[in-house]
């Protein structure tokens, strides 16, 4: 069951993420004609969203901004043109090739190139 009380489909390739992608479905055809620069400056939005929120202690409305992030990245992946289940494929092989074993020194990357 998701958060709403709706069951999951069988066709659920993005599992609790799949309604924020069907969400989006209406909206197709327009996410594909903005320039990558909407995404980039939709994610600054939403971040700050997310700060504003998190420097007044709301953790619930820090947390649906930190969704809708996610949101701005399906559609950055929707805009190049992937499907759910590519993505469900693409995010596995990040997860598993990029990530696993190596989140440690991910951060440590991070921390010494760009000092933070």
């Amino acid at each position: 069951m998701s958060g709403t009380g709706e069951a999951l489909r069988d066709d659920d390739v993005l599992g609790p993420f799949q309604m924020m992608w069907d969400a989006w479905n209406e909206a197709d055809e327009l996410i594909k004609e903005k320039p990558l620069e909407h995404f980039r400056k939709a994610a600054e939005i939403q971040f700050q969203e997310l700060t504003e929120h998190w420097d007044r202690h709301d953790r619930e409305r820090a947390s649906r901004e930190a969704a809708d992030l996610v949101s701005v990245a399906f559609n950055v992946l929707r805009w190049m043109n992937y499907s759910c289940e590519d993505i469900a494929r693409i995010a596995q092989d990040r997860a598993e090739h990029r990530m696993k074993g190596q989140a440690l020194g991910i951060l440590q990357k991070y921390e010494d190139t760009y000092g933070i």
